[in-house]
């Protein structure tokens, strides 16, 4: 790949990056792509583009209004560097022996394992930056996510939760997509083996958790979890009318999906829900503009998500990421 003829469209400034989820990156330029967005560079870790008014929901981390230097020494990327008031925080898009030589006389803030809190406190500034081989280095001092190169991972119970679904609500919760309070009573569909009946355990008042499949035993004696044996598809919402709040991470297409929330729509007091749309294979985009479709949500890829993503409604339309289709 010939990067100099690529980095030769790229403007000195008011440029964005952003940074692909890993082994997703056709995902992320697919949906740039579909934006009309133009790409000045990329690669399998790095998409450089035209200023965009939010982040898409394929990018882990979205660097806004950077700015690009030609460096010719190491000296020079040093001076550059140690003239930032923040400390900063390095992302290999491409091998720069020049980066990984400066960055040994840098104090950089380091990636560390979150520690889970609702929500977290974690409130530091900070700037981004890489280099395109040897020759560019970029810099990005509005960070748009809350983590350093939304790198989240989490501190894990491994005693607990029955598996590692979990992590997601830790994720929503913790970066405070949404908000739930002890006095909310919620339904899990689909819950078995129990990891999100367990997170919102800690934090509502009641877990409604739904499966034909059972909750493992740590789980199904929490108090304040009620398991029903049921098909989550044939559930009547009219019998949880006390429900402010539906999840579910249930293995479905997204059509059925999405039919699924429309008749809670329709059939329940529920305003508030978080569901994982799971693909088989490549991101249907358009299915994705009909859950958009519902007022007051939006669409993340999480850090903890694999080939699928998260669709959030909430009341008061609270949220950290809007519509990019």
């Amino acid at each position: 790949m010939d990067y100099f003829l690529q980095l030769k469209k790229l403007p000195h400034n008011n440029f964005d990056i952003v940074i692909p989820f890993l082994k997703f990156e056709k995902e992320l330029a697919r949906e740039l792509f579909l934006q009309n967005k133009e790409v000045f560079f990329k690669n399998d870790k790095i998409l450089m583009v035209e200023r965009l008014s939010e982040k898409p929901i394929w990018a882990q981390d979205w660097w806004t209004n950077c700015e690009k230097f030609e460096i010719t020494s190491k000296s020079q990327l040093l001076k550059l560097l140690k003239a930032e008031k923040n400390l900063g925080v390095y992302y290999p898009s491409t091998s720069s022996a020049l980066a990984d030589s400066t960055r040994k006389d840098l104090r950089e803030l380091k990636l560390k394992r979150i520690e889970y809190k609702v929500p977290s406190d974690f409130d530091f500034r900070f700037f981004s930056w890489t280099m395109i081989e040897n020759h560019t280095a970029i810099i990005a001092r509005n960070a748009t996510c809350q983590f350093p190169l939304g790198w989240h991972e989490f501190n894990e119970d491994k005693a607990t939760p029955p598996n590692r679904a979990y992590l997601k609500l830790w994720e929503i919760l913790c970066l405070n997509y949404i908000q739930l309070t002890p006095e909310n009573t919620v339904i899990d569909l689909g819950s078995s083996p129990g990891g999100w009946s367990w997170v919102l355990s800690q934090n509502v008042k009641k877990v409604y958790s739904i499966d034909k499949a059972q909750l493992d035993d740590k789980i199904a004696n929490i108090p304040q979890i009620v398991f029903n044996s049921e098909d989550a598809f044939k559930v009547k919402p009219q019998d949880y009318l006390d429900c402010q709040w539906l999840f579910s991470d249930i293995i479905c297409t997204p059509d059925r999906l999405l039919s699924l929330i429309q008749h809670w729509q329709l059939n329940s007091k529920v305003e508030n829900f978080v569901c994982t749309i799971k693909f088989k294979g490549d991101c249907d985009f358009n299915i994705l503009k009909e859950f958009l479709k519902i007022e007051n949500s939006f669409i993340i890829h999480l850090y903890q998500n694999k080939n699928e993503v998260t669709w959030i409604k909430t009341k008061n339309g609270h949220c950290k990421a809007k519509d990019t289709l």
